[in-house]
């Protein structure tokens, strides 16, 4: 039986894990996803987690506004965060902006992220479109390609260009 998603939100004290972690919750059931938050991999639910292939994990940005006093402290947090994660070998997304938009672009990432695995091992979990709408959504994808470099996405896009001048 597939583990349920789990998103981890982690960060550096005072970076918004915690109220990000209210805005999705009010987002997704919770027989949908799991969802943490903490400032490191101390907790061995959390270290655990996101160590499992089904979980999603997303680190605060420093864009917050931070007591002048606080921001050393901070950003030795944060860097020793970054530290653990690549030790540990779990890739993640860093999520900036401020209330909703912060809450949209951890969305947006959950989505990307859940869409990314999904085409690739049939095993995405956040997106409920069947799969052809769902490898359709990712092929259609409105970006900006000059700021996009990803190859699998130039790929795509070259492929899918070829076909229409080829009549396939």
């Amino acid at each position: 039986m597939p583990h349920q998603p789990t998103i981890v939100l982690l960060g550096a004290p005072g970076t918004g894990a915690q109220l990000l972690h209210t805005a999705l919750a009010a987002r997704f059931a919770a027989a949908e996803v799991r969802i943490f938050h903490s400032e490191g991999l101390d907790d061995p639910e959390v270290a655990a987690a996101v160590r499992h292939d089904t979980t999603t994990a997303l680190l605060m940005g420093l864009d917050l506004p931070c007591a002048a006093g606080d921001r050393p402290a901070q950003e030795a947090a944060d860097a020793h965060l970054r530290a653990a994660l690549s030790a540990a070998g779990v890739g993640y997304r860093v999520v900036y902006g401020q209330g909703d938009q912060r809450t949209a672009n951890a969305l947006n990432a959950i989505k990307n992220i859940a869409i990314s695995a999904y085409i690739s091992s049939a095993g995405g979990h956040f997106d409920s479109k069947n799969d052809e709408q769902t490898e359709r959504s990712a092929r259609l994808r409105a970006w900006n390609c000059e700021k996009c470099s990803d190859p699998e996405c130039e790929h795509r896009l070259f492929s899918a260009l070829m076909g229409r001048d080829t009549g396939l």
